[in-house]
């Protein structure tokens, strides 16, 4: 608003103007509707070459266990089978809590961590001996299963968190170690693109 001061014949003019950051009674926010920008690098989308190498490795993984578990006992088919659905089960909580919480994690120290807990179970009966068999039967058959969904589907990234993409319908921003890179590999030079 103006204010006229008139002193000794000059005329002095102030115009006040509330500055728009002081407007409302306060001052003015940033907008924290806008999401910051992701952090986290676009994976590869898988390619058909990798696709069908996934396949030949599941495929190949599932023929070399399959035949192991139909021999075994029942009670050796059904831990085999607990772990498989108990790694299903595990990684499905670690695909939501890693989607919901940690969306900034790299792609490829996510991979390397998110393999370590399947990568353990194998050795607890590889190295160690314990199980008779059964945690590295489990393992094989719930990596080859994984390969073949991931095959089928076409979704890229981590082998492991193949099943929990499918049940979450929400696919992993984390690195397959193995075919990520052939994807990418895939994908610069049949498709001029690194999508």
């Amino acid at each position: 608003m103006p204010i006229n001061y008139n002193h000794s014949n000059t005329t002095i003019v102030v115009d006040i103007h509330a500055p728009e950051q002081f407007k409302s009674g306060g001052v003015e926010k940033a907008d924290r509707t806008t999401p910051p920008p992701s952090r986290v690098s676009k994976l590869p989308e898988a390619r058909p070459i990798s696709r069908v190498l996934r396949a030949l490795l599941g495929l190949a993984m599932l023929a070399l266990v399959i035949p192991q578990v139909l021999r075994a006992s029942t009670g050796g088919q059904i831990q085999v089978v607990g772990v498989f659905f108990g790694l299903v089960m595990f990684y499905t909580a670690v695909h939501f809590v890693v989607g919901r919480y940690f969306e900034w994690l790299h792609p490829w120290v996510g991979a390397v961590v998110a393999v370590m807990p399947a990568l353990a179970v194998f050795l607890v009966g590889a190295v160690f001996g314990i199980g008779a068999g059964v945690p590295e039967a489990g393992v094989v058959l719930f990596i080859g299963a994984s390969l073949v969904l991931i095959a089928a589907s076409g979704q890229p990234g981590c082998e492991v968190l193949a099943f929990p993409a499918v049940l979450l319908g929400k696919r992993t921003h984390l690195a397959c170690l193995l075919f990520s890179p052939l994807d990418w590999i895939e994908g610069t030079f049949f498709s001029g693109s690194t999508n």
